[in-house]
């Protein structure tokens, strides 16, 4: 090879093992959140009663690692044929539509809770709006999505998309907008509760849990969106897996 072949695939390589890492790293947090926390699914979801957030909630607990398994698979397993990486990364945003849709969805419905006077305008129009944009152009980038093109001694099954920067740049500082607008209408309704002293268990739980909920999803999505408008074609997607979480 000529020693501009060797640099291909050396890059390619390198690119490869960095999606790998990524992968395992965020499935790892995943299994560990999971371990640390079935206590308190089994006592709080599966022991009462489940209406429509605990099955949005058990569908994305389940769901999610059975998107990272195949995943990780697609990254690593040699026999993984051209044909099927085609048809793979279709799947792959099939799963992000799914896994960050849900929980878009049980956020949506949280404001939806908290807004009782004012629900059509605020938890419905504002946040709706953007989540049903989002989920427009998610579906319209899945349908354009391809394999990236590597060398051929290298196996690696990624997504990349044949779209405008701004485009690309927007899947991922649209989810972004939208947990900006969450947060900022849970703390509107929440924070003069709790700084009068009136707040009970359930105010305090959703003014806790939306923080840590905001500051871990904005700092992945702020991420994904520094590296789709940074970096190399073959690796503006990776730490889009982190998202799943």
């Amino acid at each position: 090879m000529d020693a501009m072949t060797t640099r291909s695939v050396t890059l390619d390589s390198l690119q490869a093992q960095r999606a790998v890492c990524v992968a395992i790293a965020s499935f790892t947090v995943l299994c560990w959140d999971h371990i640390i926390t079935f206590e308190d699914e089994v006592d709080l979801i599966w022991c009462k009663p489940k209406g429509l957030l605990g099955y949005l909630f058990l569908l994305n607990r389940y769901i999610t690692p059975l998107g990272f398994v195949v995943n990780i698979i697609a990254l690593t397993l040699p026999t993984w044929s051209t044909e099927s990486c085609r048809h793979f990364v279709r799947y792959e945003g099939a799963m992000v539509i799914i896994g960050v849709g849900i929980a878009q969805l049980i956020m949506l419905l949280r404001i939806y809770a908290l807004y009782r006077e004012h629900r059509l305008v605020t938890a419905i129009v504002i946040p709706g709006l953007l989540f049903l944009v989002w989920v427009a152009l998610e579906g319209y980038t899945m349908a354009r999505s391809e394999m990236v093109p590597i060398a051929p001694q290298i196996h690696s099954c990624r997504e990349v998309h044949d779209l405008p920067l701004t485009l690309s740049a927007a899947r991922a500082w649209m989810p972004l907008a939208y947990d900006s607008v969450v947060f900022a209408m849970t703390l509107w309704r929440t924070l003069p509760i709790v700084l009068n002293k009136g707040a009970g268990r359930i105010v305090i739980k959703l003014l806790t849990d939306g923080t840590l909920y905001y500051t871990v999803i904005c700092s992945a999505n702020l991420v994904l969106t520094v590296m789709i408008v940074r970096e190399h074609p073959g690796q503006k997607g990776v730490t889009a897996q982190l998202v799943y979480l």
